[in-house]
């Protein structure tokens, strides 16, 4: 999976959360947050910069951005996701913030969604991109 290095990836709140954090649990979350970064092109959509504001604390924040300083290149969104598409994906049992994501991703055909969230990988069918948890994105960036 060389070719991921060309791809645009979009992070989940979820992995700036536990690499901020610094949670044991998510090592990896930091990992790729604060020492491979550089390595991949990362797509942040609105609905992930407003569960960033709501949830981490202005260092937090500032953090947030360090980090994606250091990033290949990031490309930000700050469009509404189609109302028509979140609405399919709750009815396909998306929580309100994870449809909206799925919405936003499968608008701008980003490929890969990093994210811990289980829900996107056990209770969402035929999502239109691929989920990795930020260990299984290390491997393929190692």
């Amino acid at each position: 999976m060389n070719f991921i290095h060309n791809q645009l990836i979009a992070l989940d709140t979820n992995q700036f959360i536990f690499a901020l954090r610094q949670d044991p649990t998510y090592s990896s979350c930091q990992i790729l947050l604060f020492e491979k970064l550089h390595k991949i092109n990362v797509y942040l959509l609105l609905q992930v910069l407003i569960e960033l504001q709501r949830n981490l604390n202005e260092n937090e924040i500032r953090g947030v951005m360090l980090a994606l300083s250091t990033a290949r290149n990031t490309t930000w969104d700050y469009a509404l996701a189609p109302s028509h598409l979140v609405q399919k994906w709750e009815k396909q049992g998306a929580k309100k913030g994870d449809a909206v994501i799925a919405a936003h991703l499968e608008t701008n055909n980003i490929p890969y969604l990093i994210s811990e969230n289980r829900h996107f990988l056990h209770e969402i069918a035929d999502l239109p991109f691929k989920v990795l948890s930020s260990k299984k994105l290390l491997t393929y960036l190692n």
